[in-house]
């Protein structure tokens, strides 16, 4: 689907660039509930997984903290994503997996590529090979991290020793039982000392977000 680059007036991020569709009256923008109902200092190192065009990227960069690590795996969407950085935002174009792939295939959607995911789902229109970096390799020393795959995210080890704080978001995948997996994941940050900000209530597709906090 064609689409076209815009820029939006946004005071999350401070204005950045966007996708829209051809046929659509504005441009795609993310919610950014959960990724707001953690507080960030200049002490934190955020690792923005999935950072699409760098929204959460953005704001955590306006927000003062040391430095931020985004990764965005599509090609088209990454030159976007660096049209974006600014200050101590790290570009990477990779696809974060939970495994040692050096690289691995992205499934495309048709749309503006906020859906594309190395998990296939439906109405995906072709894959293209994309590099690969470990999870754990890509939190570095990320003490915030932000998490948003497309599904990628069942095959994580999410907790990390040095994370203060989790924000994440939960993916159907058709053929699994992907309600329970995260309803497992939760209950493991849980059990690893963090405690919730916000839980999904999973009542509707856009109810599949949390975030939690270190005790």
């Amino acid at each position: 689907m064609e689409k076209d680059i815009i820029y939006i007036d946004d005071k999350n991020t401070g204005g950045h660039y966007a996708f829209k569709n051809k046929n659509s009256k504005k441009a795609f923008t993310n919610n950014m509930g959960e990724c707001k109902s953690i507080e960030l200092f200049p002490t934190d190192i955020v690792a923005d997984i999935g950072a699409y065009v760098g929204e959460f990227s953005m704001i955590a960069s306006n927000a003062g903290v040391k430095k931020v690590y985004s990764y965005e795996p599509t090609p088209d969407t990454f030159k976007l994503l660096q049209r974006n950085c600014k200050n101590n935002i790290i570009p990477f174009n990779a696809a974060v997996v939970g495994d040692d792939s050096k690289s691995i295939q992205l499934h495309i959607s048709s749309g503006i590529g906020v859906t594309n995911s190395i998990a296939k789902k439906s109405r995906k229109v072709g894959s293209v090979t994309v590099p690969a970096i470990k999870y754990e390799d890509a939190l570095k020393d990320a003490t915030v991290v932000k998490i948003d795959v497309e599904g990628a995210e069942y095959g994580f080890n999410i907790i990390q020793p040095q994370l203060r704080a989790i924000i994440l978001e939960f993916h159907p995948i058709v053929g699994r039982d992907w309600k329970t997996d995260a309803l497992e994941i939760m209950s493991k940050i849980e059990n690893a000392g963090f405690v919730s900000i916000k839980k999904p209530k999973f009542s509707h597709g856009w109810d599949v977000s949390c975030s939690y906090i270190k005790k």
